[in-house]
């Protein structure tokens, strides 16, 4: 089984259409990140063309996970977002900027609210989220579909801009830390750098319940490490503190 998500008027052969609009009678209707009626590990491939930035962080990681956990291991996520390292430097430059604002915050919102962006993605913070989901083989792609994938935007010049980011990964294995206390610990503090939550989990977290085989990057493997040895010495320090406080 595979699975298009956000499909509106789409219909990509060899897919199962995911929509939460009735009015485009979808395969399966749902909330892209509440995949409920899925089983967990029975899906060959997901793809979200520009469905993720319309999603409210963090309730997006929330949809990444849900995507990860139908995913079978060896299966495959398809994601393109808008890249917003490339908008961000269009605007910094003065190149085209009213486009870019629009790609930015979404215009289609004027006609349907759906169409509004709630968040922006770098490939580095794509990575970052489908590393710590435990994804690996990370490499660009491009289908054949209509879709906004294979969007681009003019600057001044007249020169195309390639404004979709588009991410495929397979699914390796499990996450590095449960994905719903990731999840919680994000919407506690929304403005918090991602890593840097992730790596309280760790700390926090028993060694016996974490997963270090993380794929394709041993060097972010070892940073966690000694980032989480980092973060225990410090709560030993503390406690310390406040024993020799206490006495």
């Amino acid at each position: 089984m595979k699975l298009y998500l956000g499909s509106r008027d789409y219909r990509p052969e060899g897919f199962l259409c995911v929509d939460v609009d009735p009015k485009f009678q979808p395969d399966i209707l749902a909330d892209v990140a509440d995949l409920r009626s899925i089983a967990s590990g029975t899906v060959e491939e997901v793809c979200a063309s520009h469905v993720l930035e319309h999603i409210a962080w963090p309730r997006a990681f929330l949809a990444l996970s849900e995507w990860t956990r139908v995913l079978r291991v060896g299966g495959r996520l398809r994601v393109a977002v808008p890249d917003m390292a490339a908008l961000a430097t269009m605007i910094a430059e003065g190149r085209n900027v009213w486009g870019a604002a629009g790609i930015v915050f979404g215009v289609g919102r004027l006609d349907n609210a759906l169409e509004a962006h709630q968040y922006g993605y770098t490939r580095a913070m794509l990575i970052q989220m489908l590393q710590t989901l435990g994804y690996g083989d990370f490499d660009w792609w491009k289908h054949d579909l209509p879709d906004a994938s294979n969007g681009w935007l003019l600057d001044d010049d007249g020169r195309r801009i390639a404004l979709s980011l588009d991410i495929q990964a397979d699914k390796k294995g499990p996450p590095l830390v449960p994905p719903k206390a990731l999840y919680e610990a994000l919407a506690a503090n929304r403005l918090r750098p991602f890593d840097q939550v992730v790596m309280e989990i760790l700390a926090e977290s028993p060694a016996e319940s974490i997963n270090w085989d993380l794929p394709d990057n041993p060097l972010l493997t070892q940073r966690m490490h000694m980032a989480l040895i980092e973060a225990r010495m410090r709560v030993l320090h503390l406690e310390q503190q406040m024993a020799r406080t206490a006495a």
